[in-house]
């Protein structure tokens, strides 16, 4: 009979662990089980035309993240999870998928993002862009994009220049966290305010000669207008609600699509637009410069007014100086700064009535 009994209890044992396993994460030593995990990562999308982006970037990052005294699901833990449960995830989360990962990992806080850039020939050249979804509220808190090249800290001499991709990482990466960590616990109105300040991106429709393009600069700008005060809508909530709705805009939207926005997101303005051009600097970084130019557009759903149209270009070497001081090498910044006066003219359209907070669903 003590055989049998142990026999019948090796069976249950085993059973419970194949079960375990199948859930999606892997079974540790109860000591080993966080009490509480600060941020689950989520796949990122890679638009860098580099097949090697995440096994290069990913692992630095989380690292660096764990040496800042945070707790993580990692992206290769999460992933059984979202697969098990269907859940589709490019960079972007709908509120589904979001509220699964809360209620199975126990965190309040996602990190979303994307590859943007990944040059390993020439000038070298990395860009992220990074940001946190607070979970409690369904609000994004915060978000960065961060580029670099190996030309960035060369002097009038041609000292120090970086010529190796890995050390590249570690620097970008470092600075991303840098801005990114802390994050805010919630969404701050800033008593400034007045006027609409809760917006919805579109993704950019794309008319230039580099793949994604439309979503990497889609990315940047939802960075710049977070740093500037505005409450932004997660993209993937977006992108959710049209295929609920069966219709996917890029580029624009439809007036049935900006009111869906309106009463389920909350969003009272919708930015739109198109990339034209999006070269990063591809040969000797003494002759070559990025260079960018693309259209955006701003526009009511409460009542469909389009109220700022912008159209935006430059180069690298516009403020060129001598020994090419003043040189931008990468195109990240590049487009910071070009689409900041976009963004400067949307405060200002916007700054005319008292307004309140994101609203909650």
């Amino acid at each position: 009979m003590r055989t049998g009994r142990h026999t019948v209890l090796v069976v249950v044992v085993a059973l419970y662990v194949a079960l375990s396993a199948s859930a999606g994460f892997a079974v540790q030593p109860e000591s080993a089980v966080p009490d509480t995990v600060d941020l689950a990562v989520v796949p990122f999308a890679n638009n860098t035309g580099q097949s090697d982006a995440h096994a290069l970037l990913m692992p630095r990052l989380e690292r660096l993240l764990t040496e800042r005294g945070l707790t993580l699901v990692t992206s290769g833990e999460l992933r059984p999870l979202l697969r098990e449960h269907r859940v589709r995830s490019r960079g972007w989360i709908g509120k589904h998928g979001a509220r699964l990962i809360g209620r199975e990992t126990g965190t309040g806080f996602l990190l979303l993002g994307s590859w943007d850039v990944l040059k390993t020939s020439g000038n070298l050249e990395i860009g992220v862009s990074l940001r946190i979804l607070d979970l409690e509220n369904m609000v994004l808190i915060h978000a960065v994009s961060v580029a670099g090249t190996g030309e960035d800290a060369v002097s009038w001499l041609d000292l120090g220049r970086v010529e190796d991709l890995e050390l590249l990482a570690d620097s970008v990466l470092e600075r991303a966290v840098d801005e990114l960590i802390p994050y805010p616990e919630y969404a701050a109105v800033r008593p400034s305010w007045r006027g609409c300040n809760h917006v919805a991106v579109i993704p950019l429709d794309d008319y230039s000669a580099t793949e994604h393009a439309g979503d990497i600069v889609t990315n940047i700008l939802l960075s710049g207008l977070l740093s500037a005060g505005y409450f932004v809508v997660e993209p993937g909530f977006v992108r959710e609600l049209g295929l609920a709705r069966e219709v996917m805009n890029r580029g624009g939207v439809d007036c049935g699509s900006a009111q869906a926005i309106l009463d389920s997101l909350g969003a009272c303005q919708v930015i739109t637009g198109a990339v034209q051009r999006f070269d990063p600097s591809r040969g000797l970084p003494t002759v070559s410069v990025p260079r960018f130019a693309a259209g955006f557009r701003a526009s009511s759903t409460r009542n469909g007014t389009l109220y700022l149209t912008r159209e935006i270009e430059g180069t690298g070497g516009d403020d060129d100086g001598i020994f090419q001081l003043g040189r931008v090498h990468a195109i990240t910044p590049l487009i910071v700064e070009k689409m900041n006066r976009f963004i400067d003219d949307l405060l200002a359209a916007n700054r005319k009535d008292i307004i309140h907070g994101p609203k909650k669903h």
